[in-house]
């Protein structure tokens, strides 16, 4: 073998070296780039499902208070909201 065969040759174990660390280093970027999507949306989908939780937490409360308001008599209602949404001073 002469001297540059095994300089040709060594140069191409070298690209290919460099060519499979490039390889890999662009799919751990894509694999790395999808998880970060994948979490962005699980965080999104549970802060979605909290607001619809709260939502509907604070409309049973109204229904609540609208039935109780209901089924009081007129003057006991007329009480309550004098004790309890006047401004205190």
């Amino acid at each position: 073998m002469t001297l540059e065969m095994i300089i040709g040759l060594l140069a191409a174990v070298l690209a290919a070296i460099a060519a499979a660390f490039g390889l890999g280093h662009s799919r751990g970027t894509s694999k790395a780039e999808a998880k970060a999507d994948q979490q962005r949306t699980e965080e999104h989908a549970a802060a979605t499902e909290a607001v619809a939780e709260r939502r509907v937490e604070a409309t049973k409360g109204v229904r609540d208070v609208q039935q109780t308001v209901n089924h009081l008599p007129d003057d006991d209602v007329d009480r309550e909201l004098r004790a309890k949404f006047t401004r205190k001073t």
